[in-house]
């Protein structure tokens, strides 16, 4: 049999320890991980490699040359432009004459590759993809089998509304030379969201087969110095150079190791070291060849490259030290942090946890590194929630993070790009808003600056002024110290996912685009496009007045004095109050509002959130509309003014809004909860007039409440009349806990669960019964499950709900 390497991949999450050379020649316990796979290989029978190379190829070839001194005969095939995983592998087509086996040359695994192929054989599939179940599968492609292991569904990197199963493509795979009939020679190709799709329409013979051996897609920092210890703790079977001298610590030849020197298992230390009395040598230490160290040193749980040079008196915990590198006396580096190839640590230094240093860099004697030596600050991982990024005001939402930020964005766009860029007018929101601008500019890109004006409105102007994105600031109105950065693409919608992964993997790399300092574009400053914008929604009414008296509750100041000044304007009776604020015959609460609002014979009662995109609405009963209700009634007002057309709603809204698309004639598309899907889903390319309508009445508190008071003037009715037409809704929402790594879990089981009954997987999983459907979502920000279900009574959708809640704590407690 013979097998493919790929050992293309750059590793740019892995850097800087990739900035010189390629993934795969990343050592794990001081030998390159291609080195390990290449031993597995051969452990199972197979001698002839393939190995594919695209980055730094020649660093891979003059290692390994033909294979030869690694007991195994390797070919290279060299990719011009990128080609995709499968696009690579077709390279090699004219090696690979039988069944054959493609493997990663950057991840580490023990896998018995001899029961893999033989479960391949056994089912006769064309496909065998090698599966493993991981507790937190976001970063994976997950695959859902049958029974019999057949593959029936892929999902490629999902969101938490979107894990359906807990088992996800390794990257291995056992292949016939069959495949190659779908594709073209020199065409990008990728295995998992081209080649395995056609597969599965076609319902080609391809299975999963799910491995309880290690596997570690070395993906970041912290998962490369996780497979260290692991090897080191041998939870994974691997060769580990040197001699075991007593258990737990291997060492290479000709090392030195002085009397007075501590060494603790496990460790590892690599052949021509020399370590002076008076060191320690921590257990999960890793010291590559031919590193020197000198007396009094302490290392503990840190990664050490081979040729480095370490002086007396360091402090290592947790670091990662890279090859060719020289740290002069008393330094310390503490957790995560990574030193790159040739750089030279000045006396005294001190690098913090998490910072990484570029290869060839100098750090003076004395400093105190806090931030990353390329450009910019500390890294977060993620910090894209479901509303953009939030942050208290210079603590975690500083100037520095919001332009690093800035900078980040501006690199997606890329040069030439107009960005636009505006806040609530709050000192806060101001001054994060020109941090945000300067990161802007030193992208490259050009800012419009709209001043001060609402989200809805930001919105708006990217769209008429065709950006190509957009970012405000506006503050929380619990009080200025909470403060958002919504980000918006061209389209008006909050950008997607994919794009908010591209911020954060810039933002983290430090691998923002720098623009020359000729070549800064400028700043447009735009005033008043907010009362440009007020005017056009004074313009689309139809009525030339509103008469209506109306509570607001004081809940976002910018917002609420902007609607209340329009209302008035328009002709309504306007009376603002604020919650809580203990004023004479001020409402306490939210219940106290809604009696307020019944009691004081106003036609409604209106409290618009801080980003002036929703808006809570109570009738002239004192009914607080839930969201529910509110979704039903825009849909309904919808259908009626358009004579039919199509609503976009959540997965998890109500049935009744079904029933009402029938009795208008209308259609119902429904999409995934956040709000940045419904956004993209109503303001995609092909996004019509009826569809900008339902964006207004969802996301634009101001318009949308102009809209519907102008609905309600011409078709001579009120809010309580509008909402008693709506068929009843019964819905039950609950929370239950669920650690971040059962979700993937959860999911799984309930699926299996309900095998040949009606479910929908568009997000979490949707479970039909007779008599309603209960929806189980992972939630994206906190360790927990969401729980909604709908059905003929109120007691019905909160027993279906009950049971699904014990469901969910009973799977993820087992």
């Amino acid at each position: 049999m013979k097998a493919v390497v790929m050992a293309g991949g750059e590793g740019t999450r892995l850097r800087p320890l990739t900035c010189n050379r390629p993934k795969p020649m990343v050592p794990v316990a001081g030998k390159p991980v291609m080195e390990h796979i290449t031993a597995l290989l051969k452990n199972h029978g197979i001698y002839d490699i393939a190995v594919t190379l695209q980055y730094l190829p020649d660093i891979i070839r003059n290692h390994f040359e033909d294979g030869g001194q690694f007991g195994v005969r390797m070919r290279y095939y060299i990719e011009n432009k990128p080609l995709g995983t499968a696009g690579s592998v077709r390279n090699a087509e004219s090696f690979l004459d039988d069944t054959f086996l493609v493997i990663s040359g950057d991840a580490l695994t023990d896998i018995d590759i001899t029961k893999a192929v033989e479960f391949h054989k056994d089912r006769d599939a064309m496909a065998t993809l090698v599966l493993k179940r991981v507790d937190i599968p976001l970063e994976y492609g997950v695959v859902v089998t049958g029974k019999d292991g057949r593959i029936v569904r892929f999902l490629e990197k999902p969101g938490w509304g979107e894990v359906i199963s807990d088992t996800v493509n390794t990257g291995i795979y056992i292949l016939s030379p069959e495949i190659f009939k779908y594709y073209r020679a020199n065409e990008f190709f990728d295995f998992s969201r081209d080649l395995f799709p056609i597969l599965l329409s076609e319902n080609k013979p391809m299975y999963g087969y799910v491995t309880e051996d290690y596997w570690c897609d070395i993906g970041d920092i912290n998962a490369y110095i996780q497979a260290n210890f692991d090897v080191i703790d041998q939870k994974v079977r691997a060769d580990i150079p040197g001699r075991e001298i007593a258990q737990g610590i291997w060492v290479g030849q000709d090392t030195s190791i002085e009397n007075d020197v501590t060494v603790e298992a496990p460790c590892v230390i690599g052949a021509g070291c020399r370590i002076r009395d008076g060191s320690v040598i921590g257990k999960h230490s890793v010291i590559g060849d031919n590193t020197a160290i000198a007396d009094r040193c302490s290392i503990k749980r840190s990664v050490i490259w081979k040729n480095t040079d370490i002086c007396s008196d360091v402090q290592l915990r947790g670091s990662i030290i890279c090859s060719r590198t020289y740290l002069e006396s008393g330094v310390s580096a503490f957790e995560n942090s990574v030193v790159g190839e040739n750089s030279k640590i000045g006396e005294r230094a001190v690098i913090r946890p998490d910072i990484k240093i570029w290869p060839g860099k100098w750090v003076g004697q004395g400093m105190e590194v806090e931030s990353n030596i390329v450009w910019g600050s500390r890294a977060r991982r993620q910090f894209f929630g479901n509303r953009g990024v939030s942050g208290t005001v210079n603590i975690d939402m500083t100037p520095e993070f919001a332009a690093k930020l800035g900078a980040s964005f501006g690199s997606v766009i890329k040069k030439r790009g107009i960005i636009g860029v505006g806040c609530d007018g709050s000192t806060s929101a101001a001054m994060i808003k020109n941090a945000v601008i300067s990161g802007l500019l030193s992208s490259g890109v050009h800012v419009n600056d709209y001043d001060v004006l609402m989200l809805p409105s930001m919105r708006a102007a990217v769209r008429f002024y065709r950006l190509d994105g957009g970012i405000y600031a506006g503050v929380s109105n619990t009080g200025s110290h909470r403060l958002t950065l919504d980000f918006v693409d061209k389209t008006g919608s909050s950008i997607d996912r994919v794009t908010e992964k591209k911020i954060e993997n810039i933002f983290s790399r430090d691998d923002f685009a720098r623009c020359e300092g000729d070549c800064l574009k400028g700043i447009t400053e735009i005033k008043g496009f907010q009362d440009f914008y007020i005017k056009n929604v004074i313009n689309e009414m139809k009525s030339s007045s509103l008469d209506f008296k109306i509570l607001i509750n004081n809940s976002a100041a910018f917002g609420t004095r902007i609607v209340a000044e329009l209302l008035t304007e328009l002709g309504c009776s306007v009376k603002c109050v604020s919650i809580g604020e203990n004023l004479p015959e001020g409402p306490a609460d939210m219940g106290q509002f809604c009696r307020y609002v019944k009691n004081g014979g106003f036609d409604m009662g209106v409290s618009i959130e801080d980003s002036c995109e929703k808006m809570l609405l109570v009738n002239s009963n004192g009914m607080l509309l839930t969201e529910d209700v509110f979704i039903a009634l825009i849909s309904m007002i919808l259908f009626r003014k358009l004579g039919g057309g199509t609503v976009v709603v959540p997965v998890s809204a109500s049935q009744a809004i079904d029933t009402i698309a029938e009795k208008y004639h209308g259609n119902v598309v429904r999409t995934k909860t956040s709000t940045r899907d419904i956004m993209g889903r109503l303001l995609g390319r092909d996004a019509k007039e009826e569809l900008l309508e339902q964006f207004t009445m969802n996301f634009d508190a101001v318009a949308g409440l102009v809209k519907l008071l102008d609905f309600l003037t011409v078709n001579g009715s009120s809010l309580r009349e509008m909402v008693a037409m709506l068929p009843r809704i019964h819905m039950h929402r609950q929370e239950v806990e669920c650690g971040w790594d059962k979700k993937g879990k959860v999911i799984r089981r309930i699926i299996q669960e309900h095998s040949g009954k009606k479910i929908d997987t568009l997000e979490g999983v949707k479970i039909y019964d007779e008599k309603g459907w209960v929806l189980v979502l992972p939630d994206s920000e906190k360790p927990l499950c969401r729980v909604i279900g709908e059905g003929a009574s109120e007691e019905f959708a909160e027993e279906l709900t009950n049971i699904y809640v014990r469901k969910v704590r009973e799977i993820s407690r087992g």
